[in-house]
This record gives structure tokens, sequence and C-alpha cells, in this order.
């Protein structure tokens, strides 16, 4: 299991945004809002670089948990037990954390939410679709991508409790580790955003729509 999980982390841990910068001659951690993620590349590389990183992003973390998905019933042979569900868990962790505490550049990476998003897709559809409905929604208004992600992310950990159960005949469902993981992750979107939410607060976070933001 510990290899399976650090193999995963690994995966995540591919930092396409700073690679991409890299092949331009330029470093991301020092340009724009010094981020390796999508958003940061679109900015200061352009839109097809920061395009490019945010479907390698994507797929980095839709491609893996996907595979978990379709290999891990035959590893534990129980696709509705614990065992099975706990590892389909930590494989979604664990590229999560690669891509958000990558050790290739000293823990420090992107904000997760390209990576997020393909393990959502993956994982389950229908809290994908209801989570990216709601970024489409804010960004189509405010042309503000980390406000858009922050209440994305809300969203995401209200769909999961609403569509798993915590308990079944009786028992604790092992459907509550799906619930415990949209929290957490969440949660750590938000963490990673609370740079831009000073700057949303102080009115200077950028929107697409203008030079300053609104």
């Amino acid at each position: 299991m510990i290899a399976w999980i650090v193999f995963y982390y690994l995966i995540g841990a591919i930092p396409f945004g700073y690679l991409a910068g890299r092949i331009r001659g330029i470093d991301l951690r020092q340009q724009g809002s010094r981020n390796i993620g999508a958003t940061n590349a679109w900015r200061v590389l352009g839109w097809k670089w920061g395009l490019s990183v945010f479907i390698l992003d994507f797929l980095k973390g839709f491609i893996p948990v996907f595979g978990a998905l379709n290999w891990l019933p035959f590893l534990t042979g129980d696709a509705g037990g614990w065992d099975f569900n706990v590892l389909v868990v930590l494989s979604c962790f664990a590229v999560i954390l690669g891509h958000t505490y990558t050790c290739f550049l000293g823990f420090r990476g992107g904000k997760g939410v390209a990576t997020t998003a393909g393990v959502l897709f993956a994982l389950n559809p229908v809290v994908a679709c209801v989570a990216l409905a709601s970024w489409l929604v804010v960004m189509g208004i405010s042309g503000i991508v980390s406000l858009a992600s922050l209440v994305a992310a809300v969203v995401m950990i209200a769909a999961g409790w609403w569509i798993y159960p915590l308990c079944q005949d009786g028992d604790v469902s092992p459907q509550i580790l799906y619930v415990a993981f949209f929290t957490v992750v969440g949660a750590l979107v938000i963490l990673k955003h609370r740079s831009n939410i000073a700057r949303l607060l102080n009115g200077t976070e950028h929107s697409f729509y203008s030079k300053k933001s609104k």
C-alpha cells in the first residue's frame, strides 16, 4: 500500500507549470502570482501555455484515479469494502498533495484546482459537474478565477455531504471516507488561496474583465 501511495504522490508532484515556464526561460515562482498553476501560467506565458498546463494538471488527477477505480478491485477483491475505499481515497489524496506540495520544488506547488478537478471527474462526475457549474457562474459574473475556485471548493464540500451516506443499514458506511475527502480537500484548496482571499477583501484581486480587479 505504501508503495502505491508514494507512486501516486509522485505522479501528482510532476510540476507541469514550472516545466512549461522553464521551456520558455521563465521561472513562474518569480513571476506574476509566483504560483506554478495554470492561472499564473496563463497570465505570464500566454493562454496556449496556460491551457496546456491546465490540461496536464487535470489529467494527472484524472488518469491515476480512474485507473485506481478500475485496478484496485482486483487487488483488494472487494469493490465496495473498506479496503477498496480506503485505497481509493488515499490515492486521491496522494495525487492532490503531490501537486500542492511537490517534492521536486521544495514542497511548494500549485493551488490544486486543476488536479482536484481531474480527481473529481474520475471519482464522482456528479459532484464534479456541480462544482464546475458553480465555478462557471462565478467566473462569468466576476471574471476572478480565485473567487470562482473558492466558491467551487465550498460547493464541492456541500455536494459531497449531500450525495454520500454517512451510515448504511445502521452501520457506518465506507462512503463516509468520501465525505471526509471532499471536506479536507475543499479546506486545502481554500487554505492555498489565503493570499487571494486577502486580495479579494482588499479589492485588489485580478479580474480577467479589467486590468484592475473589481
